[in-house]
């Protein structure tokens, strides 16, 4: 027997720059809000409360998380204004300052009060009618109250207080002791406001939630939610968060996923969105990088937080969203991943891996699933560049007062003599050959059906050392003076010769020359298009 579907409570309606994306809310579903900062999600929100006036409960985040009195202010009176006056407290400026101040937490405590009193008033009018046979008096006794059922929310949520009736008042009560709820901490009272909210709200209510996390912490927030979206089946939920975790941990639910927004006249007039509408199907590993990128994402080697690669192909790429990884295998299990679940998304994943020697078919089997071997030995290839130093080589001669020409050929030459002293070429020579050498290796290990087939108890594998043909070809790169050319092929950062650039063009250090580059290649779009030509077909799919 198929599941009655939910009612739809309100459509969502996006406008964006094609035809506006319509999606129902329903009852027992949520909705999450996803993307990073600055695509426009909270302005989304604002958008879906002005069309939603008078239909749900919303929740800015910019809400204050304190209250201005110990005891509560708010009358019937003044709750009735506040809500008259609800769409002006809601208008665009709510998603950045806070208009209605604390009013709307006083209207959760105020509405809490009163769900809790007329359930108990409903409670002793039906006992009254019916005397000592009522089921009203197991209704008391089942810890089914609006207040009981905040305090098991808020126990869910690993919160120790509970809120109790006291001289005629709401407090909190934590280890025997009583207090005003408004001295509570700052998370306790966020999730109070919250619980309140939900659990007062009628039937049918759909409540819109920006950044829940705010005030709290995540342990607190997804048991939070998820505890409030389980006690109301009957109300739909669309929440708008930067805690990804939320949508794992609440199943059955959509993501409307943020990509950007455009701006027009100081507001926002359309937003660039996907809708996700199975969010299971995406590998969990994978989760953070399809929510928080942009439309394409380009995986790389290195994590280290030092590293060149992050800062440098994220200027190169600035629509594309830069993940760095451990290893290569990473890269490949990312973008095979990604590709793997296209029909739920549309992100596009490439993956960019070291060069290993590998052969023509090698990398054009690789490119065929979009990861492209790196056609120079490291990103200190593209940093180091001819193109990258000639761009810096300018300013720093306006500022010295030289020419250009002379720091490069000062450049040019600290690094060409740093590769004379003992031992160098040889290192750089010998490490480019052990890499050719194992991948060489790797590739003549036999397949399990040629050790079936092989019947000798030994395996010989013979081919002749790289070493003496690259240090040859390295001894006359250093005899040319083709600096770009090692640059591009040998693991130079191994050796003095970034110094001896750096040096050269009259830096303090690479660190200061680096930095420099990473700020020409921002404001060069020639330096840009020079060092994306170096990519190849990368470059291309990324554009």
């Amino acid at each position: 027997m198929e599941r009655e579907e939910s009612p739809v409570l309100v459509e969502m309606q996006i406008p964006t720059q094609q035809e506006p994306i319509r999606l129902g809310v329903k009852a027992g579903r949520s909705i999450f809000i996803l993307g990073r900062n600055g695509t426009g999600k909270s302005a989304l929100v604002n958008n879906l409360a002005a069309q939603w006036t008078g239909k749900c409960v919303y929740m800015p985040g910019s809400r204050p998380s304190y209250f201005d009195h110990e005891s509560l202010s708010m009358t019937p009176a003044t709750r009735r204004d506040f809500v008259t006056n609800i769409s002006y407290y809601d208008s665009p400026d709510s998603r950045w300052k806070s208009l209605a101040g604390t009013t709307r937490n006083e209207k959760a405590i105020h509405d809490l009060q009163a769900a809790e009193t007329q359930y108990k008033l409903d409670a002793a009018n039906q006992i009254k009618a019916e005397g000592s046979g009522s089921s009203a008096i197991a209704r008391l006794q089942s810890d089914g109250s609006p207040l009981d059922i905040v305090n098991s929310v808020l126990s869910q949520a690993n919160l120790s207080v509970q809120l109790e009736i006291a001289g005629g008042e709401l407090r909190a009560s934590q280890a025997g002791s009583l207090y005003s709820y408004a001295r509570m901490s700052d998370g306790e009272r966020s999730a109070l406001i919250f619980s309140a909210e939900v659990v007062a709200a009628p039937s049918g209510t759909v409540f819109l939630i920006d950044e829940p996390e705010l005030h709290l912490h995540p342990s607190i927030v997804i048991a939070l939610i998820k505890a409030l979206i389980l006690t109301r089946p009957d109300c739909g939920f669309v929440v708008c968060t930067h805690e990804l975790e939320l949508p794992i941990a609440i199943q059955g639910g959509e993501i409307v996923l943020v990509r950007g927004s455009v701006w027009q006249g100081g507001n926002i007039s359309s937003w660039d969105v996907d809708v996700i509408h199975d969010p299971e199907q995406i590998p969990e590993w994978l989760w953070v990088d399809v929510i928080g990128a942009r439309r394409k994402i380009l995986f790389i080697e290195g994590n280290d937080r030092t590293s060149l690669d992050q800062p440098l192909y994220s200027l190169l790429f600035p629509a594309v969203s830069v993940r760095p990884l451990e290893s290569c295998k990473d890269v490949i299990r990312a973008v095979e991943g990604l590709r793997a679940v296209e029909g739920i998304h549309r992100t596009r994943a490439f993956g960019l891996i070291d060069h290993d020697g590998m052969s023509a078919e090698q990398m054009r089997k690789f490119e065929d699933g979009g990861i492209y071997p790196l056609p120079i030995f490291s990103v200190e290839s593209l940093i180091y560049s001819s193109e990258a130093q000639s761009a810096v080589s300018l300013l720093q001669a306006e500022t010295l007062g030289v020419t250009p020409q002379q720091l490069l050929d000062d450049a040019n030459r600290g690094a060409i003599d740093s590769l004379k002293s003992a031992g160098k070429k040889e290192h750089l020579a010998s490490r480019l050959a052990e890499r050719h050498m194992r991948d060489r290796m790797l590739s003549m290990i036999p397949t399990r059906q040629q050790l079936i087939d092989y019947d000798a108890d030994s395996i010989d594998v013979t081919f002749i050392s790289p070493y003496p043909m690259e240090l040859e070809h390295l001894t006359a790169l250093i005899e040319t003076k083709n600096l770009e050319a090692i640059v591009s092929r040998y693991p130079v950062r191994e050796s003095g010769v970034l110094n001896g650039i750096a040096k050269g063009l009259r830096f303090n250090s690479r660190d200061d020359y680096e930095r420099a580059v990473l700020r020409r290649i921002h404001t060069d779009s020639n330096l840009r298009n020079a060092l994306k030509m170096k990519l190849s077909n990368l470059a291309a799919q990324l554009e």
